[in-house]
């Protein structure tokens, strides 16, 4: 017998917030269409700790990191990220949970200080920066990397994407990830970064945009789709 699914949302749940109630909306298809016994919790994001991050993580199946940042613990966001990184836990992390888990992974990987303009001000040269131009309520177009085997789940090589958010990769530091693990999987059409995707992991993907917005209009968005058969 199959074991069930439990997805667990690490940060705090607000349904004021369009993305959250996007997420909910995602999960509840996914039940509807495709696994009945799909079971999802919110995880506050103070309650994961080095400590206590085995024990409240290590039922669930797979992780998500919302929108929503700063998050109450910016520590306990990455060590959810560390935990599905390692655990070989399928991943999601959407807008705030795409820049922590570029975070994350320049940290604890590639031995980097990688700051949150956001979180740290001062710092001066963060990894996650404020955009230029913001992507606040915006919808742009997002093109796949040929061959990076994005376009194959994002159903399309090209496709247009909500976005709400006001940060993102620094341009300058992209080049941090060269040779890595990690690969940008795709970009806008000036070439700024949008997704990224993890090799040698079942699913651990990245997207600046938020596919979850699409479950309050249109239906499961394909990325979000996978994610969930991932777990």
């Amino acid at each position: 017998m199959r074991a069930a699914r439990r997805i667990a949302v690490v940060g705090e749940r607000d349904l004021g917030k369009q993305a959250h109630r996007g997420i909910e909306a995602s999960l509840a298809q996914f039940r509807r269409d495709f696994d009945g016994d799909l079971a999802y919790e919110w995880i506050p994001s103070p309650s994961i700790t080095a400590d206590s991050a085995e024990s409240v993580l290590g039922r669930v199946t797979a992780i998500w990191s919302p929108p929503g940042s700063p998050y109450e613990s910016t520590e306990g966001a990455l060590l959810a990220i560390q935990h599905a990184r390692r655990r070989l836990r399928p991943f999601l992390g959407t807008c705030g949970g795409f820049q922590h888990a570029l975070m994350e992974y320049a940290q604890n990987v590639l031995g980097r200080e990688a700051a949150h303009e956001e979180l740290v001000p001062s710092a001066p040269s963060p990894l996650i920066v404020k955009l230029t131009c913001s992507l606040v309520g915006s919808k742009q177009k997002v093109i796949a990397v040929p061959k990076s085997g994005f376009g194959e789940m994002l159903g399309a090589e090209e496709s247009i994407e909500e976005f709400n958010c006001n940060y993102g990769v620094s341009p300058d530091l992209q080049n941090i990830f060269e040779e890595s693990d990690l690969a940008f999987v795709a970009h806008d059409e000036a070439g700024q970064v949008r997704a990224f995707r993890l090799a040698n992991h079942p699913f651990f993907v990245g997207t600046l945009f938020q596919p979850e917005r699409r479950a309050l209009g249109d239906g499961l968005h394909p990325v979000v789709r996978a994610f969930l058969e991932s777990a």
